[in-house]
């Protein structure tokens, strides 16, 4: 995605140039006219401006698709495969887990689980409402271990990471 970046970047310092040329010409300053004028003097530089031109539609298409395109969305989690089959386990399974997992802990309100996966492992997120209470650091501790053991005990899945949000406005975690 950095390479989107770095496009994206140079595009926009392309737009803050047509951008100042546009704003000299709109108050009558004649370089910008005398710089168009001849740049498109010789079918060799129209030849030039015309290739640019091309390249610039096809950078902006790339990043049009780059932008649209959807990611595939982890719908299942492969637990294990061996020479009999394949074990897998959905991902709102794996949400029911989570849920039940936390269930045991007292202090939070709301929750949002979020399931991904890695080369390491499963990375759960949790955007969560505590009670105000509680001990944050303490809490989230509590949380991200259990719920990582739980899914390693009762799914059988590996868990690389549990990220823990807290936010104490209910409303923005459902």
């Amino acid at each position: 995605m950095s390479s989107l970046r770095l496009i994206l970047f140079f595009y926009n310092l392309l737009f803050l140039a047509v951008a100042g040329v546009s704003l000299a010409a709109a108050v009558n300053r004649p370089e910008p006219l005398n710089y168009i004028q001849w740049a498109l003097a010789t079918a060799e530089s129209r030849l030039i401006v015309g290739i640019g031109a091309l390249l610039l539609l096809a950078v902006t298409l790339a990043v049009f698709v780059a932008i649209f395109k959807r990611e595939p969305r982890l719908e299942q989690v492969v637990v294990k495969q061996g020479l009999q089959g394949e074990i897998a386990i959905t991902v709102p399974a794996i949400k029911v887990l989570i849920m039940r997992a936390i269930k045991q802990i007292e202090g939070v309100r709301d929750i949002k689980p979020d399931v991904a996966q890695s080369v390491e492992g499963l990375i759960i997120k949790l955007h969560m409402a505590v009670n105000p209470e509680l001990s944050v650091p303490e809490l989230s501790q509590q949380i991200q271990s259990s719920v990582k053991q739980y899914l390693q005990d009762i799914g059988g899945l590996q868990v690389y990471e549990v990220r823990v949000l807290v936010d104490d406005n209910p409303a923005a975690v459902r």
